[in-house]
């Protein structure tokens, strides 16, 4: 649960419980008690303070909505502890003024404190959002506008190309529309088509059929050297029904191609997000929440975090199975260390990472992030981005610009694999890049992708 949100619920309990007479007779007979002692006003004063600085030291705090209301809050109690010194008739008006409150009065207080306990559970970030009207990079990040909402990167074999996944929408958030597999040169920075030929089926369930017309829907992606020397890529698709694409990645005439080898199909009721390979054609994948969720369901899962979804691990012996304590609220994105078998899981509406023992599910370690997305496992490190936003700041910051690129604040995460330890961490606001969802490291260039966004962008170590 991120402060914002926790303040949010404080405050609209606040609200809630001002309408009551007995609460206020609470609240002023603390303030009473706690005047009458000079060491505990002193004592109170000095937290007080050392909180209001921790604030005002934040960079750019008055951008941060419950920031701004802690500092006003904080504030106004200083100064009526420092008035019981100085003026003491101020603090007695205050505490009788409380106290005296009639129907009316507190009916007002509950409606002002739960509206603010409302706003900030629904908002975070009230600093100024750019208009992005054109392609131009600044001072920290650099952008291509050559692909469309690139929400997930693989790097080919030879470190030459990103294979990028267009990612064409879920359900409740916006109308699914097909998109694509497309290549990223990495030094003409140009984007190219990643041509597809059906053949045999070798890899999947035996049923499991595509034909060259159905439209594809990718989403999150995983490219991995097979223990028969293959590149295997898996692609979660949303188009047609759920289902993960399996394609061997092969290099003809200095030319990067794909061939179908078969897919895997879930039940129904399941809804996709990522998948990561295993070296024998085995793999994981997490299911985010149920088809038939709602936006107001979404907003509730977001809120309250209760588990909407888990992990699944498919193998052609028993199918797809559930990995025992996988649940979560809208796990996301998935990476499994095939050495140490360790399964590493994005709860994304549940704002932490989970690292689990892949075979038995044992919880080994955990990390708070605010809307952690995918995740990308290279030399003992995780890199991980997260929104420093909450969700309603997309629709009043961005509005219309939200049909292109909505540059709100993020960060991204550099995870020690071992602990979960922060190693590195870079924050961005008001930049030409927003709503990141995968950050992958290419020799000196961290690149970022989008689920939403016009461009694809890099910035470097």
């Amino acid at each position: 649960m991120t402060i914002s949100i926790f303040l949010g619920l404080t405050f609209f309990m606040m609200g809630l419980l001002s309408f009551s007479k007995n609460f206020i007779n609470i609240i002023c007979s603390l303030r009473e008690k706690g005047s009458s002692s000079k060491m505990v006003v002193s004592s109170v004063i000095l937290i007080v303070s050392i909180c209001l600085l921790g604030i005002v030291s934040q960079s750019m705090w008055t951008d941060v909505l419950w920031q701004l209301v802690v500092f006003i809050f904080l504030s106004f109690i200083l100064v009526q502890l420092i008035s019981i010194f100085i003026y003491p008739k101020f603090f007695k008006l205050v505490t009788s003024i409380i106290k005296n409150t009639h129907f009316f009065k507190r009916l007002v207080t509950c409606l002002l404190l739960s509206c603010l306990g409302l706003l900030l559970i629904g908002r975070s970030y009230i600093g100024p959002v750019p208009s992005i009207n054109d392609c131009e990079s600044d001072k920290d990040i650099n952008v291509l506008c050559v692909l469309t909402n690139p929400e997930d990167i693989a790097v080919t074999p030879d470190g030459k190309f990103l294979i990028v996944s267009e990612f064409g929408g879920i359900e409740p958030l916006e109308e699914m529309v097909p998109g694509n597999l497309v290549l990223l040169n990495l030094e003409s920075l140009t984007k190219s088509s990643l041509p597809i030929s059906f053949l045999d089926q070798e890899w999947g369930e035996e049923l499991c059929a595509r034909s060259e017309e159905a439209q594809f829907g990718p989403h999150g992606i995983d490219l991995l050297k097979r223990t028969d020397g293959r590149f295997q890529l898996a692609v979660v698709n949303h188009m047609g029904g759920e289902s993960i694409e399996m394609f061997e990645l092969i290099n003809k005439e200095n030319q990067w191609m794909l061939e179908w080898k078969g897919c895997v199909k879930p039940s129904a009721d399941k809804y996709l997000n990522d998948v990561s390979l295993q070296s024998d054609g085995s793999f994981f994948v997490t299911h985010m929440y149920d088809r038939e969720s709602t936006i107001s369901d979404f907003l509730a899962i977001a809120l309250f975090k209760y588990d909407t979804g888990h992990v699944l691990h498919w193998n052609s012996k028993r199918g797809l199975q559930k990995v025992p304590n996988s649940d979560g609220a809208m796990p996301n994105g998935i990476a499994y260390d095939e050495k140490n078998d360790v399964l590493y899981v994005n709860f994304n509406l549940g704002d932490k990472v989970t690292a689990l023992k892949a075979s038995t599910g044992e919880h080994i370690s955990s990390r708070y992030l605010n809307s952690p997305d995918n995740l990308y496992l290279k030399n003992n490190s995780i890199w991980v981005t997260a929104l420093d936003h909450e969700i309603l700041d997309v629709v009043a910051g961005c509005g219309s610009e939200f049909r292109t690129t909505c540059p709100l604040p993020f960060s991204v995460y550099e995870l020690s694999s071992d602990s979960l330890n922060i190693k590195k961490k870079d924050s961005f606001k008001e930049s030409v890049f927003g709503l990141p969802t995968v950050a992958v490291p290419v020799n000196d260039k961290i690149w970022l992708g989008s689920f939403h966004s016009n461009r694809i962008a890099f910035y470097y170590f």
